[in-house]
Order: structure tokens, then sequence, then C-alpha cells
């Protein structure tokens, strides 16, 4: 009987040992003191729905890093006790064909673009700006003080679905569960020499905009630097990295989303926590 004591040791140890879930999310807001981040994430095979909810980190050091609206991906360690967040690494947009790059004729990428020297880092004020509306009103930094601020990148050209027309779509969504006195959404061209105010006032019909969504146009480039957002002309049709930037009330940068490949409800998440934090 002896030798039968290790197998029934192995299964004994089993239901105590940590079972692992790969886990891909958007961070909404991180509590280093308490060694935590709130996380936005999509389904974890076999273990919990999409949801909103914290994780604490194995290596708290992994969570510098970090910044609200980061895409992310880390490997979530579970036993009966406990729950470690482990391995936590920031993961950009994964589809390719956003990503900041130079496509040459010839259709292979060129080097990576570097980030704009102009870009903001988070906390900093949203710089002043005045640019024209598909109404052909101004909008200017000053008159959305007191409001949160979602501000994307798009044209009305965009041949990929997966990119302008789902920000656009986004934030058809967002203008329906927020309400116009909490935010103002700026959608701003990266084609301003087509997308005139007319063209966008098409456009803002077709997504069904409401008075609180501005499509913006006009000398763009000062304030998509400052955002991080580049762009560049390519063969009939305009690159870009499609950041989205959330502003808090008080007028300052509160969360950065990279690329389009974020559900609708965890761009609200960030958003909603936005408005917490600056009521």
């Amino acid at each position: 009987m002896l030798h039968r004591i290790p197998t029934i040791a192995f299964f004994l140890a089993l239901p105590l040992a940590a079972k692992t879930y790969l886990v891909d999310g958007i961070v909404v807001a991180i509590d280093p003191a308490a060694r935590t981040m709130l996380v936005s994430h999509r389904a974890i095979a076999h273990y919990m729905p999409a949801m909103l909810m914290p994780f604490a980190a194995e290596n708290p050091a992994e969570l510098a890093a970090l910044h609200p609206g980061a895409h992310i991906r880390f490997e979530l360690s579970v036993t009966k006790s406990s729950t470690l967040a482990r391995h936590i690494q920031p993961s950009g947009e994964p589809d390719a064909r956003t990503l900041a790059r130079h496509i040459q004729p010839s259709g292979e990428p060129d080097a990576a673009i570097p980030a704009s020297p102009e870009k903001l880092a988070l906390g900093a004020e949203l710089p002043d700006f005045a640019l024209t509306d598909q109404n052909g009103r101004t909008v200017h930094t000053a008159g959305l003080r007191g409001k949160a601020v979602a501000i994307d990148f798009i044209y009305t050209r965009c041949p990929l679905p997966d990119v302008c027309p789902r920000l656009s779509a986004n934030f058809a969504l967002l203008q329906r569960r927020f309400s116009a006195e909490d935010l103002v959404l700026l959608s701003v061209t990266v084609d301003p020499d087509f997308d005139t105010p007319p063209v966008l006032a098409d456009y803002a019909r077709r997504w069904a905009a409401g008075p609180a969504w501005h499509f913006l146009t006009g000398n763009v480039a000062p304030l998509a630097a400052a955002l991080g957002e580049v762009y560049w002309a390519g063969e009939g049709s305009i690159g870009h990295n499609s950041t989205t930037t959330i502003v808090g009330r008080d007028g300052r940068l509160a969360a950065v989303l990279e690329g389009s490949n974020f559900r609708p409800d965890q761009l609200a998440h960030v958003i909603a926590r936005t408005l917490e934090d600056h009521p």
C-alpha cells in the first residue's frame, strides 16, 4: 500500500492548486497603495463573463507602466482563497492596419512613426483650440469646462469598417448612455480638406448625432499632436493610430485609449469613473 501514498497525496493537493486564466481588458483606475487595478475585461473563458472588477497585482511594480484607458493582458491565478494578476503587460491595438506605421506603395511597412513630441501626459490641461463643427459653429476649449469630454479622430471616407465606423458607433452608444449635461463628444477629422462642415453634417446625420456630439474640422494638427494622434496620407486613404482621449470636468486629460479594438461598455466604464472622480 505504501506505493499508493504519492498518488493519493497528488489528488488531495489538486483542489489547492491555482488555476490560471488569460485576461484581456481596459484599465479603468489604478490604486498603487492597495496594489490593485480596476479593469473592464472581456469574458474570461471558462471562468466569468465580461464585467468591471478590481484585481490585485502580484507584482505591484507592473502597475507603474499602466494608465487609465490602457489595453492590457495578464494571467489571473485563482485559488480557493485568493486571486492574483500576474505578468501584466500593456498591449497595443492588435489590428495592424491601424498602427502608426508608414505603408510604402509596395505595401511593406516602414519604420514605426515616433510619438509626437507635443503629446501631453495624463493630468495635463487640454490645450486651447478653436475648430468648426458640422453646423458651422466654433467649438473651443473654454466652452467645455465643467463637463467630461471624449475626443476621437475619424474621417468620413475611412474604408475600414473596424476603425472610424466602429469609433463612431461607440460614440453613438455613449450619447444614449450619458447626459449631454455630463459628457461632450468631439470627433475630429484627420481629413479636413475634404471633411468640410457640410460633409460632416451629413456624416453626423448618419449617426443620429445629438447636440452634444460635435464633428470638428479646421486646423486640427495642433490638437492631434497634443493628444498623440498620428496620421498620414496613403494611396487612396489616410492612416492614423486612432486615439480616444477622455478629459475630466477640470479640463485635464484623465485617460487615453489606443486603437479601436475596445468595446463601447469598456469606454463607458472609463468615462463613468472619470465623472465619479471629478463630480
